[in-house]
């Protein structure tokens, strides 16, 4: 299984947000699936996944 890192703090991402499993596109314009990881981080692509946490900062 693959691990994911956020990309704020570091943190290991142990449960991915289940929306991001129903709600994932494609931005044709980075060429990368993208998962919306909820109001406050909006769509980002696997590689840029970050911890709730570091999304609550956002607000």
């Amino acid at each position: 299984m693959e691990t994911y890192r956020c990309s704020g703090c570091g943190k290991i991402i142990e449960t991915i947000p289940q929306c991001c499993a129903h709600n994932m596109v494609y931005n044709e314009d980075k060429n990368q699936f993208e998962c919306y990881m909820g109001d406050n981080c909006g769509y980002l692509s696997l590689s840029e996944l970050k911890c709730e946490e570091c999304c609550t900062k956002l607000n």
